[in-house]
């Protein structure tokens, strides 16, 4: 069967406390899986997606769980067959503390070491879509390449009526190997996508100032067809020159951590089934909004988009 889209990234152990409670006084933490990729590899299983999920853990128990929890998805829903176990090297692991956001503990984890050897066997000129977003480029050389490698292996006729498109997200974040540099890490991976999803935040801190449009336009004239850009209030999406925007209002949320991806997902399964952007503009917004209702980054996420 050919999957509906392939993704490379890491996934770590995370751990949170009930809602309305802190770590430093919380008699128990709930435990869950999280990475960026595998977040939209969950959503599109729940919506009927037959997606890979590509990655390194360590061969321990944290391992164990995620490979178990992505499994119980769904029979042939995320294939974990090209996930690599590492004897020498941990699982990573994330801690959510609520009103003060996240802390990381990856340093060295056994997905620090995904290479593009890790894609050798992995069909991915056969994919529909395939997807790696700017935590994978940024948390070690060697899964920087990994992604670039990724986004270059594709078909051609007459293998395939059509390459895999290749969807990229910023997903910038602070203490990776290459957080200082991330703007200049995360280019190559823009420049070589053709759907690009990002916020507006990073979106300027990689391109330049600049309002949602013109920070859309601006991506485009460096090679992505179509360009989602996600702010506070609205989102926007560029292509064939036409920019269109949803206003969107962010309603309380239990845990915001995660809803980036969860659109992601919403919005690549609507363009995947040949929905209009408009329609895929509100479908990611709902997914978005339905995972901040629970301390978890993929609990919340619908089985439907009706």
């Amino acid at each position: 069967m050919r999957f509906d889209l392939i993704a490379l990234g890491e996934t770590m152990l995370a751990l949170a406390p009930p809602a309305g409670r802190s770590v430093r006084d919380a008699a128990h933490l709930l435990i869950d899986h999280a990475g960026a990729e595998s977040n939209t590899c969950v959503g599109l299983a729940r919506l009927g997606f037959h997606v890979a999920w590509v990655s390194r853990l360590g061969a321990d128990a944290a391992g164990d769980r995620i490979v178990e929890a992505l499994r119980a998805e769904g029979p042939g829903r995320i294939d974990v067959r090209w996930v690599r176990r590492d004897e020498s090297r941990p699982t990573g692991l994330m801690i959510k503390e609520p009103g003060t956001g996240v802390r990381y503990y990856r340093a060295g984890s056994a997905a620090s070491e995904i290479g593009p050897e890790d894609l050798e066997d992995v069909p991915v000129a056969e994919a529909r879509a395939v997807l790696v977003t700017g935590v994978t480029a940024l948390i070690g050389p060697r899964p920087h390449a990994a992604g670039l490698t990724l986004f270059t292996a594709r078909g051609a006729p007459p293998l395939l009526a059509a390459a895999p498109l290749r969807i990229f997200d910023p997903n910038l974040r602070a203490g990776l190997w290459g957080s200082d540099r991330r703007a200049e890490l995360v280019r190559p991976f823009i420049d070589t996508c053709d759907l690009l999803l990002a916020g507006a935040q990073e979106l300027a801190e990689i391109l330049g100032a600049g309002d949602a449009e013109a920070l859309a336009r601006r991506a485009s004239a460096r090679g992505p067809q179509e360009i989602v850009v996600r702010s506070v209030e609205s989102i926007g999406a560029l292509s064939e020159g036409v920019w269109r925007e949803l206003d969107i209002t962010r309603d309380a949320a239990v845990d915001p951590i995660g809803a980036g991806d969860a659109f992601n997902a919403g919005y690549v399964a609507t363009r995947l089934r040949g929905g209009t952007i408009d329609d895929a503009l509100g479908a990611g917004a709902r997914c978005g909004a339905a995972v901040t209702t629970a301390v978890s980054d993929t609990s919340g996420f619908p089985r439907s988009l009706g």
